[in-house]
């Protein structure tokens, strides 16, 4: 079942699945040779469901792709395409019409696209069972990260069966679920990533239960959508990475939270990024009160390479959270705290164990021997559930996944690149070996974003940068720290500042937390010229870089701060404490009569001054360095905060609006105009006294579809994840 945003249902029995799935299958088996690779590009919904059983019902391989944004260039679907030499791709009609894939990706014409949802179903007679064995592929699952340069995870039908048995005893479903079939999961996760692929819709499959999703966007314009959809369905599973546990905390009000019964929820995974045990201990503390029980909780780890589960306890439970000293894990030495100060103490939440055949070994990754049991080392899988390696990467196949332990003959394991240990049956996960960034459970490449920063403006010096993340208030935060050129150190570095949020912005769709210009030849390098991330993610943290200029974003209930070196400082660029949403948009409307065009205007001046004094709070800026006329992604905001944005005008003006609002009005000027036009079309005929037309809305079948996919990732969430301090 899919549940739309207005709380609409659409629905398919497996049965009618199944139909449209052998329609598509008896279509492609005309058109393409088994085993070619297909890319599936849909908005969040049933016709992706239909479209991968498709795909492997004719014995071809799905190839699951981000669903691109409108009118933009699509290079991680182009790259993708190029990768996996894709001759086919499947989508909706409506995509068809408005991707406009000649101007936006003309080296996507050469593939061949099929609207699925205009198929006949008739043609599903013709369809012909392929022939598939356990060892044959079954999809390509595309990692998230570098958009330069994304890998396919090959899953064979063997290693799939084998995780969806793994999560099933993981789970402990017949122990949670009176009856099985009868369960129901709830799942906003994107399905193009392996946690919504197959935690949200092939798991349901393989025990035949039902699963009612939602699109990214939905979740994060609403949080409390989530727990709404859990409440009324009377879920017994849901889950998700980290960050959404944390927004439904934050964003879901006590009136919200009064009308929520989570009784039924049974287990609450919780993977894809670094679990905090703050979080979980604030949700289960803000959510008892509905019902919900801290013993539901199911911390597990995983990543594509391993098709997704790794490891995860038997059954959910109160979670296992230890307390370490923060200075022995930066040394590798595992020490449990004892009496420290807070600072001095790391948190760490357990994931579980191995499952099924799975083995999990903690390898030196120098010696390639086993750690003793006080050390931290790399964590190493194998087992039957570990995916063939990567589409046509035979050398990075051999390092990731042909790991040998030294002197063994103990056969090949993958290399996670994670730094952990166990300890009482619990995977510890604490660190990363590789540099790779994870925000709202999104991996992001830090060189992707330091060649994105270095050409955002002449006075930043290519190749003399680095990009890390930090924990702030329980969320991961981007820092970007660059060198900047003499020439330019006495310049309008504010400037600088701003081209680089922009940027980061517009190509990454990530909010940068702190910007750091420091002097030239300052970056902390290795002998041989390499830049340290975590050694310069260490002198930020403690003071030390050489700094010119810098900026951060505002915290809760402070100021901005922008400044720059020894007594030169300067201005911050938000001047005034954070005010409240309410204080800052208060209710306009409604009216009792239909607005002349002069009143519709003056109306419009008025969102614009409110929307701009929203902005400079949200962006931690001067209301001077605003224009009307500038896109909103030039001052450095993100997709998740349009979409914060567009639930933040719903609740200010009381209509209707699509989380790509922002994305379709991208100037505060056209912004407010617009809303300005649905504000005073909405006095009824009752009210007015005579019939009244309703304005032409901007609302479009188009933007009902980008309402649908926008993610951390993706919405931002849309979005994640794939080999960091993972779980499914």
């Amino acid at each position: 079942m899919f549940r739309g945003d207005d709380g609409s249902e659409t629905s398919l029995t497996f049965a009618e699945l199944f139909e449209r799935a052998k329609a598509i299958a008896a279509t492609l088996q005309r058109r393409i040779q088994p085993g070619d690779r297909v890319l599936l590009v849909y908005p969040a919904g049933l016709e992706f469901i239909a479209a991968f059983l498709g795909c492997v019902s004719a014995g071809v391989l799905p190839v699951p792709a981000t669903y691109p944004k409108p009118r933009r260039p699509l290079p991680r679907l182009s790259t993708i395409a190029a990768d996996c030499q894709a001759v086919f791709a499947l989508t909706a009609a409506q995509t068809l019409t408005t991707l406009d894939l000649a101007r936006s990706a003309p080296e996507l014409r050469s593939v061949q696209w099929l609207a699925t949802d205009t198929l006949d179903l008739a043609c599903a007679a013709d369809w012909q069972r392929p022939e598939v064995r356990p060892e044959d592929l079954a999809f390509l699952q595309y990692t998230s990260g570098s958009i330069s340069d994304p890998k396919g995870v090959m899953v064979t039908h063997a290693n799939l069966m084998r995780n969806l048995e793994m999560i099933y005893e993981g789970f402990s479903i017949p122990r949670i679920c009176a009856d099985p079939v009868e369960g129901t999961g709830v799942s906003w996760l994107p399905a193009y990533h392996d946690m919504g692929l197959i935690g949200g819709i092939l798991e349901p499959f393989y025990v035949g239960g039902r699963s009612v999703l939602m699109s990214p966007a939905a979740f994060l314009q609403r949080p409390v959508r989530w727990l709404k959809a859990i409440s009324d369905y009377r879920a017994v599973i849901g889950g998700a990475p980290n960050f959404a546990y944390e927004l439904c905390v934050e964003k879901i009000t006590p009136e919200q939270r009064s009308e929520l019964d989570l009784g039924s929820w049974r287990l609450a995974f919780c993977g894809a990024e670094p679990i905090r045990p703050e979080t979980l201990e604030r949700f289960a503390e803000t959510f008892a009160p509905c019902g919900f029980r801290e013993d539901a909780f199911y911390p597990c780890y995983g990543l594509a390479e391993s098709t997704l589960l790794a490891a995860g306890g038997k059954g959910p439970g109160r979670p296992v959270i230890r307390a370490f000293e923060r200075a022995a894990l930066a040394e590798l030495r595992i020490a449990e705290a004892n009496g420290h100060p807070a600072g001095e103490i790391h948190r760490v939440t357990g994931c579980g164990g191995p499952r099924l055949d799975q083995v999990v070994e903690i390898v030196d990754p120098e010696t390639l021997l086993p750690v003793q049991p006080d050390r931290v080392g790399e964590i190493w899988i194998k087992g039957s559930a570990v995916a063939r390696g990567y589409w046509n990467r035979a050398e990075e196949n051999a390092v990731t996944f042909g790991g040998r332990l030294a002197g063994s003959n103990d056969g090949t394991y993958l290399r996670t690149g994670d730094l952990g240990f166990l300890r009482d049956g619990n995977l510890f996960v604490v660190a990363r070996l590789k540099e790779v960034i994870v925000i709202r459970g999104r991996n992001h490449y830090p060189h992707d974003i330091e060649l994105t920063v270095s050409r955002a403006h002449e006075a930043l010096i290519p190749n003399a940068g680095a990009t890390f993340s930090i924990d702030h208030e329980n969320t991961e935060r981007l820092v970007v720290v660059n060198e900047v050129d003499r020439q330019y150190r006495n310049g309008d570095l504010e400037q600088v500042v701003q081209r680089i949020r922009a940027a980061v912005a517009e190509e990454h769709e990530l909010d940068v937390f702190a910007v750091v210009l420091i002097r030239p030849a300052s970056l902390p390098r290795t002998t041989s010229g390499k830049v340290q991330r975590n050694l310069c993610r260490q002198q930020y943290l403690d003071g030390d870089l050489k700094v010119q200029a810098q900026w951060q974003a505002p915290s809760r209930g402070s100021n901005g701060s922008a400044s720059g070196n020894g007594a030169a400082r300067r201005r911050a660029p938000a001047e005034r404490p954070r005010k409240a949403a309410s204080s800052i948009l208060p209710k306009i409307g409604p009216f009792d009569r239909p607005l002349r065009e002069d009143e519709v205007e003056r109306l419009a001046e008025q969102i614009e001054t409110r929307l701009l004094d929203w902005l400079v709070e949200r962006a931690g800026l001067r209301t001077s360095d605003f224009d009307r006329d500038k896109p909103f992604a030039e001052y450095g905001l993100d997709s998740l905060t349009a979409v914060e944005l567009s639930h933040e005008l719903e609740e200010w003006l009381d209509v209707e609006i699509t989380p790509v609002v922002a994305w379709n009005y991208p100037t505060a000027a056209s912004l407010a105009a617009y809303l300005a036009r649905e504000v005073a079309g909405k006095v009824s005929p009752e009210d007015a006294g005579e019939e009244t037309q309703q304005p032409p809305t901007a609302e479009s079948e188009f933007e009902k579809l980008l309402a649908e996919i926008e993610n951390l990732s993706d919405n931002d969430v849309e979005a994640a994840l794939e080999r960091e301090p993972r779980n499914p």
